[in-house]
């Protein structure tokens, strides 16, 4: 209790110091942006140059890469329409609808295959009479990270067959290629299928039009469904003036910014969603946030008269905001002093003693349950309890103000601040023989003496190692005296090992760069910040150039840098667990260095290496002096993908009479040439079937289905191959498409194999 007081008084002392050198630099700031502004009248500067020192809280409207691209492409196509109306040549009309999804998402499909061609239609009456159009090996697609390259593809006139070739690829290769496996280019001749081959069949896929929808491209993640891109466009600036809009009421209430953007779907009223964009919206005042969270968790914030439960529900849902803020910060793998430094960061702890109380102890509690799982395998010191956590936390606060606050520095030295510091944490435990139950009897009772003994709560090399790096830098609160927001660019680059080389140009990316690898990837569409949001959610293992990223700030500084940390999370961890032996240790490298500094220039440029396939984490801790007057860098959760994802074809149809029932099957090919041949096909046979009802080509399907499954060895109802081989309508049972992963499964089934004859034999006589 006494420790927890002394720190609270001690953050108050502190806090009233900012505030007074605070109120300083925002004169001064404000002085120096008067001066600016009355030059560029002088000088008759145009307008655009006065804009250019707004106000600094305020977020500028940004766009990524993928809308970027976008416009590019919409420029072109508008000058290139009316280039050709000027030469006399109009444009031609009834073009076929894969070259105009590819002209609107920036592909390359119409690539030129040397295999032989694909009729242009299927007659009226080929349905009666089912063709084989194509067949060949594809990855089924799970994951980005996980595929499988043992799949094979029938495409009929009418559905699409997918199966299992059994004992050619082991199953597990593609799960964590680099590089696609090199397959067999498909083709329309049955005869070129071995004819010892065994298949197991997973799922007849219908090819109705009304039914099955084809897509060649991946949307991004914020896209909705029936949205182009020219809607999605207004809806996302429409967001970007809200978020703004937010940024400015929560200057001044702070419930009411955050109620604004639920009410208009922003942000979901879930404590998970409400810390995300606590998080990742920089511009917010820091200030601001902490009495946000701290008066929150006390109850404080509600109308006038509120209910006990609704004070209890509103404490709730603010300290399950406040848990989840605190693990987006850096605070796994780190020393409690290092997490209390990124906490501070991020959120200004407020004026008031009590939201200072819970908002530390919330944090120290948080820290201990992050860490102690992994107390014993990593090097960072826990703690025995909670409670010591709670205490450790509060003395470090203690510590950090006797050191550098000048009102107390001056009065104490460092080695009796050193001295009081381990006092903290030395107890004296009496140590009572007679309790411990070794004496027998009560013989020579009254001569047992009570003897004290003294220990440590917490090693003394922990607590010197803790007052080092205190002593050397300050744990400084965030500050909103001065705010500049860290901004991202990103281009590509062909040679990684050159920090320097020339970015790719637009034309370059729209014909090489997947639109994927551009996308930030957040559900819901919004940006909440300039810097960290721009990067993009997904990378290839295996790209065609790789991804450059420039941090710029508004000048240099060189009492400002930024230390980048990657946490990996391989998809296959024994990857990780060998790279001592010569192999790379993290999903991503960062190169040239992880450590960026400012002193000579205002941007610093890095380029993100994949290694490994998985996900991974990249964390900007801003260091220096001047860090505190940064805004905060989000950390960002992302993907490497493997090679298989470069050329995906997915197939969704409606399950059932539910419009909302939809099975999804994606699908990945080697090249772009055996891609472009496979859409070409798929998009004839769904041609073909526009003026078929879809019952009629459902019915069919069902019927062939229950043909194939005719052609496996029935087993008894207890045994899982049964299970694996029984057909529902034209698909097979779920929990058969969740299983068939691993190579043990498909031995055990190679019993119900077919051959491709047997296939094709019982679809033509249907």
């Amino acid at each position: 209790s006494a420790i927890r007081n002394e720190a609270l008084d001690v953050v108050m002392l502190d806090n009233a110091l900012d505030d007074h050198m605070e109120d300083d630099e925002k004169r001064r700031f404000a002085e120096a942006r008067e001066r600016r502004r009355r030059d560029r009248k002088e000088n008759t500067l145009d307008a655009a140059a006065e804009t250019e020192d707004s106000e600094s809280t305020a977020i500028k409207p940004w766009r990524n890469a993928r809308r970027r691209s976008t416009l590019r492409k919409k420029g072109r196509q508008q000058a290139q329409g009316q280039g050709q109306q000027q030469q006399g040549q109009p444009q031609q009309q009834g073009q076929p609808q894969q070259q105009q999804h590819s002209q609107q998402a920036g592909r390359q499909l119409a690539v030129e295959t040397q295999a032989a061609p694909v009729p242009a239609s299927v007659p009226r009456n080929a349905l009666h009479s089912r063709r084989l159009l194509l067949h060949g090996p594809a990855y089924r697609i799970y994951t980005g990270i996980k595929a499988r390259p043992d799949t094979y593809l029938f495409l009929f006139s009418d559905m699409l067959v997918v199966a299992t070739r059994l004992g050619q690829t082991p199953p597990s290769l593609g799960v964590d290629a680099g590089s696609v496996a090199v397959m067999a280019p498909p083709s329309t001749d049955p005869g070129t299928i071995a004819p010892d081959s065994r298949f197991k069949v997973h799922i007849a896929i219908p090819l109705a039009r009304g039914t099955t929808a084809l897509k060649t491209s991946r949307d991004s993640a914020s896209k909705r469904p029936g949205e182009d891109e020219e809607a999605e466009e207004r809806r996302l600036v429409r967001q970007e003036e809200r978020i703004r809009r937010a940024c400015h009421v929560f200057e001044k209430n702070t419930s009411e910014a955050v109620v604004y953007l639920i009410n208009r779907d922003i942000i979901d009223p879930v404590p998970d969603t409400v810390a995300g964009f606590l998080y990742r919206c920089t511009a917010l005042s820091r200030r601001q946030l902490g009495s946000f969270l701290g008066s929150g968790i006390l109850g404080e914030n509600l109308h006038e008269n509120p209910t006990p439960d609704e004070i209890e529900q509103e404490k709730i849902f603010h300290r399950q905001i406040w848990v989840s803020f605190l693990d987006r910060c850096n605070i796994v793998g780190v020393p409690i002093d290092e997490a209390l430094r990124s906490v501070l960061f991020y959120v200004r702890l407020p004026n008031n003693p009590h939201s200072i109380n819970v908002l530390l102890e919330i944090a120290a509690l948080q820290w201990y349950a992050k860490n102690v799982e992994h107390a014993q395998t990593s090097k960072v010191y826990v703690p025995d309890s909670q409670d010591m956590a709670v205490k450790l936390a509060f003395a470090i606060m203690t510590l950090n103000t006797a050191l550098h606050n000048p009102l107390l520095r001056s009065e104490t030295q460092p080695e009796a601040v050193y001295r009081e510091l381990v006092l903290k944490f030395r107890a004296s435990v009496v140590d009572d023989p007679a309790v411990s139950g070794k004496r027998k009897g009560n013989v020579l009772r009254k001569r047992d003496q009570l003897r004290v003994v003294t220990i440590m709560e917490v090693p003394t090399e922990q607590l010197k190692a803790i007052f080092d790096r205190v002593s050397a830098s300050r744990l400084v609160p965030c500050s909103d005296a001065r705010p500049s927001a860290p901004e991202f660019d990103i281009d590509w680059v062909r040679d990684a090992s050159d920090i320097a080389a020339p970015a790719l140009s637009d034309e370059q990316i729209d014909q090489e760069i997947d639109e994927v690898y551009c996308d930030p990837g957040f559900r819901d569409g919004a940006m909440f910040n300039a810097s960290s949001d721009r990067l993009p959610a997904k990378f290839s293992i295996d790209p065609p150039a790789w991804i450059r990223v420039t941090i710029r700030i508004p000048e240099p500084d060189p009492k400002f840098t930024i230390r980048i940390r990657v946490l990996s999370m391989p998809a296959d961890p024994a990857a990780q667990q060998a790279a001592p032996g010569g192999g790379p240790s993290d999903v991503v490298s960062i190169v040239p260095a992880n450590w960026l500094s400012f002193r000579s220039s205002n941007a610093a440029s890095f380029i993100v290496r994949p290694q490994l396939v998985g996900h991974f984490t990249l964390q900007f801790i801003s260091e220096g002096p001047n860090a505190r007057y940064y805004h905060p860098i989000p950390s960002r959760t992302m993907v490497v993908e493997g090679a298989f994802m470069r050329n995906t074809v997915q197939m969704s149809w409606r399950r059932g009479e539910d419009q909302n029932s939809r099975a999804r099957y994606m699908f990945g090919m080697d090249t772009q040439a055996t891609k472009s041949r496979w859409v070409h096909s798929l998009q004839t046979a769904l041609k073909s079937t526009a003026d078929v009802p879809t019952k009629e080509i459902l019915a069919r399907v069902d019927k062939a289905s229950r043909s194939l499954a005719a052609l496996v060895p029935q087993q008894p109802p207890s045994s899982s191959s049964a299970e694996q081989s029984r057909f529902v309508g034209d698909k097979l049972d779920s929990a058969t498409l969740a299983r068939g992963t691993m190579g043990s499964q498909m031995a055990g089934a190679a019993d119900q194999s077919v051959t491709p004859l047997q296939i094709l034999a019982a679809l033509n006589t249907v």
